[in-house]
């Protein structure tokens, strides 16, 4: 779902619409991490959760002014524009995916061992894969 975040981010060219596509992917991803561990969070788990939503919202608008504001006072071509909305999406889904893990973490009935422990740098990988895989399907259109 983080990978899915990240590409919405770096197709949607809005500020608000990107604030709004990671607080809906993020709050559906931790409902749907307790429905699969059939557990109800507390309200005080939730609140820590939905705490770093709000962060997770905050970066994403403040990364889109950002590059906005920088892609304006250095007139850049469309193809630092791209570039600069895949690294926006990929830190974006970077920050999903932290907030995943975390929410695994308090929905899990048993501790990941260390061997099994998921890895951010594992879901990094992902994540680029996905948003290359988007870059190279429009590509042929972009010509």
């Amino acid at each position: 779902m983080s990978g899915e975040t990240a590409i919405m981010v770096a197709i949607s060219p809005l500020t608000l619409v990107d604030m709004a596509l990671v607080a809906w992917r993020s709050l559906a991803m931790v409902d749907r991490l307790c429905r699969l561990y059939g557990l109800e969070l507390g309200y005080a788990s939730r609140l820590r959760l939905f705490r770093n939503v709000l962060h997770n919202m905050a970066f994403a608008g403040a990364s889109e002014l950002a590059t906005e504001a920088s892609m304006d006072m250095l007139s850049l071509d469309l193809a630092s524009r791209l570039s600069a909305r895949a690294g926006q999406g990929l830190a974006t889904g970077l920050l999903s995916a932290r907030l995943g893990l975390r929410a695994q973490r308090l929905c899990r009935p048993v501790p990941f061992t260390a061997d099994e422990q998921p890895k951010i740098a594992d879901l990094r990988q992902d994540l680029w894969r996905q948003i290359k895989r988007l870059d190279k399907e429009t590509a042929p259109q972009r010509r």
